[in-house]
């Protein structure tokens, strides 16, 4: 009895081992087939073991910084960077995990996110002070790097930027749920560890659809890079400690005298239900006339534009880049901000 259980136990471990192999073999020729079907737009620099992706174009100062918001690569300000480089330099950037670049240690807060950026532009070569479009969650990370770096911010278009004041102010459905502290970087060891066995592509749906990739549309283009692996895994290991971010965003008040445009949605979203669209109209005011103003008062120099019939989403493409267009200005012509 006791040879037959360790014969099945030995076999068990052998078919456990062989699952693992299959599934590094199995995720290392998906990475491998992701870089021959999604050639890297932008180039790699390295700041310091891993690399970041980053791509400018346009010439002049101050250059242009988007700061994406929530998971996806830097790829999705094209559009806006291809206006916005008729009149100065624009960059964007994929942070960790996300587009072309590598995965980050723990923790992915927003300091190590600026810090990350910080050397990124010093090794690409984009000379300070910038000019910082962050949207939601990069809106965040562009307060905290001007909170870290002062001296390198020139100015600032902020699009329904976050706040910590929403963990307290927003209606609960607003809000992901959050693991205990002590579980954090656990929960992103495993994570790593599930995507580098391959169980995080296996249980993906391809955005492709049978569809060969050069037929993709630009938004179906940015869904794929949004499912690869790494994406998922650096999206939520930030996301597990995005408590702390909104922590170190709260010692973040003052900058410094630059301008400073905050762009605020009007509008909140449809949630489908009257009951919690009922909440969200009373929470929206609270965001409009409470939360965002705070933001204002980054510097000495700034303004509010509420857009009526705008949501956290949909805030226009023309107002955008007409702001950072503004906000360029501006800062070359050193004249007093309205």
């Amino acid at each position: 009895m006791s040879r037959r259980i360790g014969i099945v136990l030995k076999s068990l471990a052998l078919l456990i081992v062989t699952a693992l192999v299959v599934g590094m073999v199995y995720e290392q020729v998906g990475r491998r087939r992701d870089r021959a079907r999604f050639p890297q737009i932008g180039r790699s620099v390295d700041i310091g073991g891993r690399t970041l992706n980053i791509s400018c174009s346009g010439a002049g100062a101050p250059a242009v910084i988007f700061e994406s918001g929530g998971a996806g690569p830097g790829l999705e300000w094209a559009a806006f960077q291809s206006d916005i480089a008729k009149f100065t330099e624009a960059c964007w950037y994929d942070r960790a995990g996300e587009g072309w670049s590598d995965l980050g240690s723990f923790p992915r807060t927003s300091v190590a996110i600026s810090n990350d950026l910080h050397t990124l532009l010093k090794r690409a070569g984009v000379p300070p002070p910038y000019i910082f479009t962050g949207a939601s969650i990069g809106g965040l990370n562009s307060r905290v790097y001007g909170g870290s770096y002062p001296k390198e911010v020139a100015g600032m278009v902020l699009i329904d930027s976050a706040h910590e004041d929403e963990l307290r102010r927003a209606p609960n459905f607003y809000l992901g749920r959050t693991a205990p502290r002590y579980l954090w970087h656990p929960l992103q060891l495993t994570l790593e560890a599930a995507a580098f066995m391959g169980l995080v592509r296996l249980t993906q749906v391809s955005p492709l659809r049978g569809k060969d990739p050069s037929q993709l549309s630009p938004e179906e283009f940015i869904a794929v890079l949004r499912s690869q692996p790494k994406s998922i895994v650096g999206n939520v290991s930030a996301g597990i400690v995005l408590p702390e971010s909104y922590t170190e965003a709260s010692g973040v008040t003052r900058i410094g005298d630059f301008p400073l445009v905050v762009l605020t949605s009007g509008q909140p979203l449809d949630f489908g239900d009257a009951g919690l669209n009922r909440e969200a109209a009373a929470y929206q005011q609270v965001w409009i006339h409470e939360i965002q103003p705070k933001l204002v008062g980054l510097s000495t120099h700034g303004r509010q534009i509420v857009v009526p019939n705008a949501n956290h989403g949909s805030i226009p493409q023309e107002l955008i880049i007409s702001s950072v267009h503004e906000v360029v200005m501006e800062v070359r012509s050193g004249a007093p901000f309205h």
